[in-house]
């Protein structure tokens, strides 16, 4: 139980911080006749309210009879003591409901009391007058209390005020690393589109490889009448009549004899080509040897001399082949990038994220360089990888993020929001955009919350709240009361379409 003794000049949010401050489970509040917090019923419905929000019972205690009429009023307990307060709060009392009490009620009828208790014997006059007067007063009273709490009545209209949010700069990354759209981070899904290109063609060789053989065959030297055995060394030269030349390829001897007498040996020409390749018998001169009567013939022709530049792939060859085949792959995959007709549906294809992978040769270089061939064909393949992008993915995100920037209390007016993003630019990982979203935003209106929180104000005051949200006029009637009514039943809100005016 905590007992708060209120002074005269404490203000209702004085009494209402004590409340929010408080770890206790009842509370008492001690009112003081003419204190401030007693001057409205509104403020005794504050305090309850707060309470019940608080879960605490709570009691007024005050010697003034009008102060514990405004409580219970307004739904509180009272008493005259805190004693009498507390015994009511321990036994769970019910606020009993009264009429409501005038607020601004003139305080003079007990004055009046006093005047009219004469001492002695009146006059008829003196009886007429007190009547007169006792007749006024309660007139005032009871005009007073109409005044105050049956007549005034309030119209209010509220234009709610639009607000600018944005425009917002939001990035985006479109990626093919992650499945899911991440507002936070400002991520959304790309598709890999995966695209298989293949080209083949022939080409030239252009090495060449070079056969040069000489002629070869066998000569026979011969001569009559040989005195003593004749050495023919290897290397010596015989002549066609024509000129070609050849010579011997290993040692020989020509015996002695009587009579006729012959040896045979090899001999190669001494150019290669096929002009080394002489008919049978025509090999007949022996320079070195003529003089001493030996003759040399070659019974059969020579052959095999030969001069032949076959055609050879070279590594350039291949190397400049796999080139041309790799710029044929970029051109299909080119031309697949300006009609990308399998793309998902709703997505946009950048190029710019076009990346042609490795090129896969067949048959390898082993397999081609250095065979003897004229021409040859190679085949290459690649697999490419492009972004598709959901753009909306894009809108979206800006959106949501905007929706996050409004602030507190306010919501955003939908026909009015703009959203937008750039051309993406791709960096073959992944695509960027800059996102934009703006839009307008009207506060959150609860009018019953909104009566009840002007409610007994007065005007000004309740203008003052009222303006924090539009625009607003206040009509009071009759126009000299100067407080919104109590009664939220007499307070007419008419809430219109949210102004564009900033």
């Amino acid at each position: 139980m905590t007992i708060w003794y209120l002074d005269n000049d404490d203000e209702i949010t004085d009494a209402v911080a004590r409340l929010r401050g408080t770890d206790a489970e009842q509370v008492i509040f001690v009112v003081p006749p003419g204190s401030r917090i007693a001057t409205g019923r509104i403020n005794f419905k504050l305090l309850a309210r707060e309470a019940a929000a608080r879960d605490l019972a709570m009691a007024i205690a005050s010697p003034d009879e009008q102060v514990r009429a405004l409580a219970t009023s307004a739904g509180v307990i009272a008493a005259a003591t805190p004693d009498q307060a507390e015994a009511a709060l321990e036994r769970g009392d019910e606020p009993v409901e009264s009429a409501p009490a005038t607020e601004m009620q003139p305080r003079t009828v007990s004055a009046l009391a006093a005047t009219s208790s004469g001492r002695g014997t009146f006059t008829w006059r003196s009886r007429r007058l007190r009547f007169v007067t006792v007749a006024l007063l309660v007139f005032v009273v009871v005009a007073g209390f109409v005044v105050t709490e049956t007549l005034p009545t309030a119209e209010i209209t509220l234009v709610p005020r639009l607000t600018t949010v944005g425009p917002l700069q939001v990035p985006v990354v479109a990626s093919a690393e992650t499945a899911e759209v991440d507002v936070a981070q400002g991520v959304i899904p790309a598709v890999a589109m995966e695209i298989q290109l293949e080209a083949e063609d022939a080409y030239a060789a252009s090495g060449s490889e070079t056969i040069e053989t000489p002629a070869s065959g066998a000569v026979t030297f011969s001569a009559l009448d040989q005195e003593f055995d004749q050495e023919i060394a290897a290397g010596t030269r015989v002549l066609t009549p024509a000129g070609i030349a050849f010579q011997t390829t290993q040692d020989v001897t020509l015996p002695r004899s009587d009579g006729a007498a012959s040896v045979e040996a090899r001999v190669e020409a001494l150019t290669v080509g096929e002009e080394g390749n002489v008919p049978a018998e025509t090999i007949s001169v022996v320079p070195s040897l003529e003089s001493q009567g030996i003759a040399v013939s070659n019974p059969d022709p020579t052959s095999g001399g030969r001069f032949e530049a076959t055609p050879l792939v070279t590594a350039a060859d291949y190397d400049a082949a796999a080139v041309d085949l790799r710029n044929r792959l970029t051109g299909e995959l080119a031309a697949y990038l300006r009609d990308p007709v399998d793309a998902p549906e709703g997505s946009t294809v950048y190029p710019g994220s076009a990346v042609l992978g490795p090129l896969t040769l067949e048959p390898t270089a082993d397999e081609v360089v250095g065979r003897a061939d004229a021409e040859f064909r190679l085949a290459g393949s690649a697999q490419a990888r492009v972004l598709a992008v959901d753009e909306s993915a894009v809108d979206e995100v800006a959106r949501v993020r905007l929706l996050a920037a409004v602030p507190a209390g306010l919501a955003i007016v939908a026909d009015t929001l703009e959203i937008g993003h750039g051309e993406g630019t791709a960096d073959g990982a992944a695509v960027a955009f800059g996102g934009t979203a703006s839009g307008r935003a009207v506060a959150v209106i609860d009018p019953d919350a909104l009566l009840d929180q002007i409610a007994g104000l007065p005007v000004s005051d309740a203008q003052a709240i009222l303006e924090g949200l539009g625009s607003a006029t206040v009509n009071v009637w009759p126009g000299f009361v100067g407080d919104l009514p109590n009664d939220r039943q007499r307070i007419t809100l008419d809430v219109s379409e949210a102004s564009d005016t900033e």
